[in-house]
């Protein structure tokens, strides 16, 4: 069976997006992939988003977000962009509009593109059950478009670009209410817009279908350009998963959300969303936008869908292999993780007096062990563990990909890597391996090329990131910007050093409630801005503390943990 049989339905039809105008600015089509990012000053603050968005253009940003929450916002892109033009910097800049549609109105006069949110552009999410009757649900769209056609008409008149951006943590009641919280709601929620500009002889737009969870953000933008393909629609596509957080973790969710999507075509431009300054995120996005630029004018012809498939309950191994017990031994003062297999080029001791050292030592009695010329019987690219045990070796992503016959709960995805920069590691182990597991919840991971404690430390991160295994606590934490109501750096840093022991636990950190309230439904506790200096505190959806102060929420925040049973002291 296929790859494509297993777990994918594919439509071979062409999809290559239209081109779109922001500013001088192309995106879409053939062009090449645009990188973006965002400043993250109070944009009223002209001197410090000025400065922030100089230094985003000097490292190779193309196209800059601003925040836009208030109509003092709006009216401040004016003197912004006054600046910019004496400073002859002639960045593409998009307005980031969440509740205010007077906002995005003023904002349209200074910037060359608007961003807004299908989910509160015209409302305010209530967390309402309510069954709509279709002439209710029709009589909602009418409110839409009364709110939303004077935007287009402006943006068309002044010849300006929009963005809409669906976002998985901040639907609409009336789409939740209908389609639930998943990847078919955020397409149509997207088009309900869309079809508003439709009608008014507007294209100048693009869409984004962003999620924290890199299987939902896929899977959304697979499903847009298959709405688009089933509609004869053809509109451009930006990039990114959201909350992805900071460091390692979020350099990995970035990649192997954008970089699955840029291998099958899909993807015109880009914004890897860090818990960092913005600048950190450009030479992420230029790793992955240099690595299929060359493939990018190709639009893939193959959309594929996720279906369920064989093995995607198990649990992926991790494994490791060494020339010999010495060179093993050796490295276990540098292995914090535990892997599940174990893999010696050659044994001079007793094998199993080793076998039970180590599974002392690494603290794991499922532990297998082999030596390749002995144990473990090796068959062109299959390596025998036991009677019931042939397990199916593929060396990267594309081997996976071409091969006819993959049975997951027997496959392992194998990488040997060269020497490279810490960066350039991430991504290929991002791609080579991380793509893989989007799909197929696969047997098991195997790193060959780098240090063991990097191959670990690589591997459980990509499986973390797909969802296929949780071995750390999950931090779903959006990047900074103009409404964030407190210093998300400082606020990761100790929330991550109170709980960063805690397995199998999802804490989202929000800086306002644009997203925070709606990414509660993907996490287990959350942490919000409320206020300045203040902090709500959530399970799942629910706001169970409310208004405390900045300075006592962490240790609140474990308090609520505790109370939830899902506190384990540190070892």
């Amino acid at each position: 069976m296929s790859l494509a049989q297993t777990s994918f339905e594919a439509t071979k039809r062409a999809f290559l997006t239209r081109s779109i105008q922001v500013g001088k600015l192309k995106i879409g089509g053939t062009e090449p992939i645009v990188i973006q990012s965002m400043t993250t000053s109070d944009t009223s603050n002209i001197e410090a988003t000025c400065r922030q968005i100089e230094e985003l253009v000097a490292v190779g940003c193309q196209v800059v977000r601003v925040t836009v929450p208030t109509v003092d916002d709006a009216l401040a892109l004016e003197k912004i962009k006054a600046h910019l033009e004496r400073r002859q910097i002639d960045v593409p800049l998009v307005a980031d509009v969440h509740f205010l549609p007077k906002a995005a109105d003023i904002a349209a006069d200074f910037v060359e593109k608007v961003r807004i949110n299908p989910g509160n552009f015209a409302d305010r999410k209530m967390f309402k059950e309510k069954e709509y009757s279709d002439s209710e649900y029709n009589s909602e769209l009418e409110r839409i478009r009364e709110k939303f056609e004077p935007l287009v008409l402006k943006l068309k008149r002044l010849n300006r670009a929009l963005r809409i951006g669906t976002n998985h943590g901040s639907l609409s009641d009336r789409i939740m209410n209908r389609y639930g919280d998943t990847p078919i709601g955020m397409v149509e929620s997207a088009f309900e817009y869309a079809s508003i500009c439709r009608d008014l002889d507007f294209h100048n737009f693009c869409f984004s279908m962003k999620a924290s969870n890199v299987l939902v953000m896929v899977d959304a933008y697979r499903l847009l350009v298959r709405e688009q393909m089933n509609r004869g629609w053809n509109y451009p596509i930006h990039l990114g998963v959201t909350e992805a957080g900071e460091g390692e973790d979020a350099r990995i969710k970035s990649a192997i959300g954008i970089g699955t999507l840029l291998a099958e075509g899909i993807g015109d431009t880009i914004r890897v969303s860090l818990t960092e300054d913005s600048v950190h995120e450009i030479p992420v996005a230029r790793a992955l936008a240099e690595r299929f630029a060359k493939t990018k004018p190709s639009i893939s012809s193959t959309y594929h869908r996720v279906l369920p498939a064989a093995g995607l309950s198990q649990v992926p191994s991790v494994w490791l292999s060494f020339r010999d017990e010495f060179e093993l031994m050796k490295s276990l003062s540098n292995i914090k993780l535990r892997p599940d297999v174990l893999f010696l080029e050659n044994s001079h001791g007793d094998l199993n007096q080793l076998k039970e050292e180590l599974k002392r030592k690494i603290q794991n009695p499922s532990l297998q062990l082999a030596v390749f010329n002995s144990e473990a019987g090796v068959e062109g690219a299959d390596i025998v563990l036991g009677p019931k045990s042939r397990y199916k070796i593929f060396e990267g992503i594309q081997a996976l990909k071409d091969s006819d016959s993959i049975d997951p709960a027997f496959s392992i995805l194998k990488f040997d890597f060269q020497s490279r920069a810490d960066l350039d590691l991430i991504i290929e182990a991002s791609l080579e391996l991380g793509t893989g597991f989007v799909d197929l919840s696969l047997a098991g991971i195997w790193m060959e090329g780098v240090r063991p404690d990097e191959a670990l430390r690589l591997s459980f991160g990509i499986l973390q990131a797909t969802r296929r295994r949780m071995s750390k606590t999950e931090y779903i934490a959006c990047p900074s910007c103009g409404r964030t109501l407190f210093d998300l750096q400082e606020t990761t840093a100790r929330i991550k050093s109170k709980t960063s022991h805690l397995k199998n636990v999802k804490i989202a950190i929000m800086g306002c409630i644009v997203n925070g309230p709606g990414e509660m439904a993907d996490a287990d506790f959350g942490y919000v801005g409320g206020a300045p200096g203040r902090v709500n505190l959530y399970v799942g959806k629910n706001c169970v503390e409310r208004n405390i102060a900045s300075e006592e929420a962490p240790d609140r925040l474990v308090d609520l943990i505790q109370k939830h049973g899902k506190w384990v002291d540190p070892t």
